[in-house]
């Protein structure tokens, strides 16, 4: 099987700091690095319960194995911000689960 690494992924690195009278959490998100990656399966899933409608976007994404990717971080793949759930190592690359809300018009 031959995988080509063509598209661009930033990952974000999100760490939580406390501030001087120790308070609050500030959320700082912080660029790891770029990876090049190929998109494996595409899956969306639709919550109708909520107005407007919110689709569920779910990717496989596969990068090199070696790659700095960790659960909990973002990544930017085509401009969208997603979580990674997931992390699988295969043989030769490493397969990401990563998922994102995208909120949809209600034609009805």
């Amino acid at each position: 099987m031959n995988h080509r690494f063509h598209t661009p992924l930033s990952v974000y690195r999100t760490e939580s700091k406390r501030d001087d009278d120790d308070l609050f959490d500030d959320r700082k998100s912080g660029k790891v690095t770029d990876v090049k990656c190929f998109v494996v399966k595409t899956q969306t899933e639709a919550k109708a319960d909520s107005k407007p409608v919110m689709y569920i976007v779910k990717k496989t994404i596969g990068i090199p194995k070696q790659a700095d990717v960790k659960l909990s971080d973002e990544v930017v793949l085509l401009g969208r911000r997603y979580l990674v759930i997931d992390s699988i190592p295969r043989r030769y690359w490493r397969e990401l689960l990563v998922t994102c809300e995208v909120k949809g018009n209600d034609h009805a």
